[in-house]
């Protein structure tokens, strides 16, 4: 039987001209052996300045005072700013050697030490950036290369829209979409894509896309959101225990009140989105959402068009509470926690990772020496401490009124420590700005508009959203220049930053709308490439990483179950849902419950294999019978068959009308499970129908001669309505299958589900 491997995936695009044009700072490697400056600078910069140097020569840095100052890699044109800063600083020299060279070194004052040895890598690297700013080595462009993407396969407009709209809102194109994409190509993809931004379905996508990164999910269930809100502040927080039993209110108190709690970030999220608001405002947000049954619970009166739904949600003010959007949220200060030593420093690495997309503790991972920490409070005064408290301490200081459980505490003994913030750490603030002391009630509303003033909070939007798109984070910046791969690896970082930056331009000039970002990635090679048309090695090893397959998460395989199979993998409707229930398969399958299981595992195992191919066949078993129990006009996997068509008659002669017919309905299932459109006589079509053949074969011969069953299995049987799981009359009962046909199709069901593309994005 064929089977696809798993090609080489493609991305992106020209290899970059000349970085002095471009805002990414991408790299010139346009012919062999020839190395430009820019390029050599941006290497040396990876393996050197940024782990080392901007430790304290960056503009919080120990060295902020000093004529030495690197921008930061987030900031606009970072690589080339700093390009011109070490071309200035490397003209001063002293005994007609570089100060380049001797203060790192130590033979000059340094106030950071001696930090490399004469004749080291690192020394001969800065040596050689010496002679290229004197003789600068410029590469002849080669005209006649084929730009990379015009070597890569992408995906067809019409694949596109049937992945983005799977994964978007977890249904298939409609025949007028396909039509209209085949008509348009793709300027005909943005308004579907536009069209598709306005459904609740994406809207529970973005959110989860969002708590894989806020994992304030942590708080559904019981009384987990509940329990964490004081009962002086909130004395409301159990109303819903007091509710009676018997009532509709009560029973939808006591499901979604600790559960409403619990979601306000991601609702503040997706209600942002939805009513077309500048993303700022997740910070910015000067109120709380509330809905019928978490508004009793913060006390807040707040009218409702249906007291009774869930979903409605409304903005509402705390009286006396200084509102910061995520950042006062009570769940995403208990997510990210601290304590009376930590000082709120957890929640400033956090501010950066999730809004500033900057990884601080990388600043630094070199090892620490205790031995040279003797300074009185080192976090101030340290070079080695500095490089990651200078930044974090005065966000640390904007949280100082919200204590280890998320409460809000103004005054006296309610805060820690009562007299104001600690003396022994920076005032609070961000960055060099700090928070004047008539509004250090207000801190976070303050650290706020900071934040999303900040280019690096628009990047962190575009890394977010290209994440759940791509299913993968953007990769980090190479350092390692012993890496056989180290140039590969560069180059690819350069072709990936480079699109980031482009779509952060878009979103930033569209107003933060976050809408605007999804189209941009979706249209790119980023999100369509296939494969390749035979690129060398070389540039094969630097496009690995990139392309359209990766395995689905559970919630991701859950809705293709649901968009091509017309269910999810259970067998009724009551039941557990096999693959998002955390009793059931969602771990085994990569998924994460935000609270002990925070990262999704997204390269398949054995375990995750095998829980594959039990989905396969018991979906297979499931949705077969059932879909031949509807009407021909109503069914979803099998309009052109019937189960009395054998493939051949009694003395085992083929029957061509038949035939006809089977194959035509295999070529609809690839289509409607793999989105691959066959000719007839096409080898897959070819391979599914041997199977179907070789399965039925057997099956009626056993049967015929007595060693299978004519019925069909118990579980498979679909008698009953699967959304209420209540049986069905006698007479509406399927229950054999004399002739094997039907397992004979859920044998190619099976078969199809269990195909990468069926388990991959693609």
């Amino acid at each position: 039987m064929i089977r696809h491997p798993l090609p080489l995936i493609f991305l992106l695009a020209v290899w970059i001209s000349a970085l002095a044009g471009c805002d990414d700072g991408a790299s010139e490697t346009s012919e062999a052996g020839c190395v430009s400056d820019e390029a050599f600078f941006q290497s040396l910069s990876l393996s050197l300045l940024e782990p080392d140097c901007s430790n304290c020569h960056n503009p919080q840095g120990a060295a902020r005072d000093t004529d030495f100052v690197l921008a930061a890699p987030g900031e606009t044109n970072a690589l080339q700013r700093n390009f011109a800063m070490m071309k200035e600083v490397a003209a001063f020299e002293r005994d007609g050697v570089s100060v380049l060279l001797l203060k790192p070194t130590g033979e000059l004052g340094h106030g950071g030490g001696p930090r490399l040895e004469a004749g080291s890598a690192g020394y001969r690297d800065l040596e050689q950036l010496i002679v290229r700013f004197r003789e600068p080595v410029a590469c002849d462009d080669d005209g006649g290369e084929v730009p990379l993407l015009e070597q890569a396969i992408l995906l067809s407009p019409v694949e596109t829209l049937r992945k983005a709209k799977l994964q978007l809102v977890g249904a298939l194109p409609t025949p007028e979409e396909v039509a209209l994409v085949e008509a348009e190509g793709e300027a005909g993809l943005a308004p579907l894509l536009e069209e598709y931004m306005t459904r609740d379905a994406f809207f529970d996508v973005l959110k989860r896309w969002y708590n894989d990164l806020l994992l304030t999910d942590k708080y559904r269930g019981g009384n987990r959101a509940t329990d964490l809100l004081d009962e002086e502040t909130y004395p409301g927080r159990y109303y819903y225990n007091n509710l009676p039993e018997d009532t509709e209110e009560g029973r939808l108190a006591r499901r979604h009140g600790n559960n409403s709690v619990a979601r306000e970030p991601l609702e503040l999220v997706a209600h942002v989105v939805r009513n077309d608001r500048p993303f700022s405002e997740i910070l910015t947000a000067d109120y709380i959402l509330v809905n019928p049954f978490s508004a009793p619970i913060y006390g807040v009166d707040v009218s409702f068009d249906d007291p009774l739904d869930p979903t409605e949600w409304r903005e509402a003010r705390l009286p006396g509470f200084p509102h910061a959007g995520l950042l006062t949220s009570p769940m995403f200060l208990n997510r990210y926690p601290t304590t009376a030593t930590n000082r709120n420093r957890h929640r400033a690495r956090t501010v950066f990772s999730l809004f500033l997309a900057t990884d601080i503790l990388a600043k630094a991972e070199r090892p620490v020496d205790p031995t040279q920490i003797r300074d009185h409070n080192p976090t101030m005064n340290n070079s080695q401490c500095t490089v990651c408290h200078a930044a974090i301490d005065p966000i640390a200081g904007a949280f100082q009124n919200f204590d280890t459980l998320g409460r809000y505490r103004l005054t006296g003994e309610r805060r820690d420590p009562p007299e104001g913030w600690h003396a022994d750490m920076r005032p609070p603030g961000f960055g060099e700005a700090a928070i004047p002391p008539d509004g250090w009630s207000a801190g976070l509303a303050w650290l706020a508009e900071q934040v999303v003033a900040d280019e690096r909070f628009a990047l962190s939007a575009v890394y977010a959203v290209y994440t759940g798109l791509v299913g993968r984070p953007p990769l980090i910046n190479p350092t390692d220049r012993s890496d056989p791969r180290f140039e590969n690896r560069l180059a690819f970082y350069n072709l990936e930053q480079a699109f980031l930056r482009r779509v952060t331009d878009v979103f930033v000039d569209e107003g933060y709308a976050l809408k605007s970002i999804v189209p941009e990635i979706v249209a790119s090679p980023f999100y369509r490439a296939v494969s390749s048309t035979g690129l060398d090695e070389d540039t094969a090893v630097t496009l690995e990483p990139l392309g359209t397959a990766r395995l689905l998460t559970p919630e991701e395989l859950d809705a293709r179950l649901r968009a091509t199979l017309g269910q999810p993998w259970k067998r009724r409707g009551p039941d557990n849902n096999l693959l998002l229930h955390g009793n059931e398969y969602l771990f085994f399958y990569g998924g994460i419950d935000s609270d002990d299981v925070t990262r999704r595992i997204t390269e398949p195992n054995g375990v995750m294999a095998n829980v594959a191919l039990r989905m396969a066949s018991e979906m297979g078993c499931m949705v077969t019978p059932r879909d031949f129990h509807r009407p021909t006009g109503d069914r979803i996997l099998f309009p052109y068959v019937e189960p009395t068509y054998a493939p051949e008659d009694e003395n085992g002669f083929p029957v061509p009308r038949v035939e006809e017919e089977i194959r035509r309905n295999i070529r609809y299932l690839h289509q409607r499970l793999l989105g691959e459109t066959l000719r007839p006589g096409d080898a897959e079509e070819e391979a599914t129908w041997q199977l179907f053949l070789d399965v039925w074969r057997e099956g009626s011969t056993a049967v015929k001669n007595g060693d299978a069953s004519r019925d069909l299995e118990g579980h498979c049987r679909p008698n009953f309505v699967f959304e209420t799981g209540e049986g069905l009359p006698n007479q509406q009962h399927l229950n054999t299958d004399r002739n094997y046909v039907i397992r004979s199709w859920a044998a190619v069901v099976t078969y199809l589900l269990a195909d990468w593309r069926f388990l991959y994005h693609r």
